[in-house]
């Protein structure tokens, strides 16, 4: 077997052009990219670090049991599902463009915009099949890169 640079699942920061519909195309990095993960891996830290605060606190009472203080939820504190949207405008959907447009930009209601990522986590957050749908392609991606490796292992 040849050595390689990709390793055994390819190149975990690649990107890939899809079509969204007839009009829209998406630029998607895969799901198991480096930068992606790292936050991930942060976010649910700092909730477990928080978690154990919680729990700390409600047990040095001696009495370990759901309070008024478990169930205190500031505006302020941020869900997975928003930490994932935050994160996937930032590192896994990439771009946006409409098709047939030389200036980079994709049509918003009726709108040219240019894509970033405050942009990305608005239409993640507020669209659960658009969230769905790179979350799926990102995961394809990936799986794709590990099948492919997994095959190429098996020939002579």
């Amino acid at each position: 077997m040849a050595l390689s640079r990709k390793g055994r699942g390819g190149d975990v920061n690649e990107t890939k052009w899809f079509d969204y519909d007839d009009d829209t195309q998406m630029l998607v990095a895969r799901w198991d990219n480096d930068r992606y993960s790292v936050g991930m891996n942060r976010f649910r830290a700092v909730f477990q670090e928080k978690m154990r605060r919680l729990l700390d606190k409600a047990e040095s009472g001696g009495d370990l049991r759901f309070t008024d203080d478990l169930a205190e939820v500031s505006g302020e504190e941020q869900t997975e599902f928003e930490a994932q949207c935050s994160l996937m405008a930032r590192y896994i959907l990439l771009d946006i463009r409409t098709k047939g447009r030389e200036d980079g930009k994709f049509l918003l209601d009726d709108e040219a915009v240019t894509y970033d990522h405050e942009v990305g986590e608005e239409l993640l957050r507020k669209d659960i099949e658009l969230f769905m749908w790179v979350s799926s392609k990102a995961q394809q991606m990936q799986h794709d890169a590990y099948s492919l490796a997994k095959d190429a292992e098996k020939k002579p």
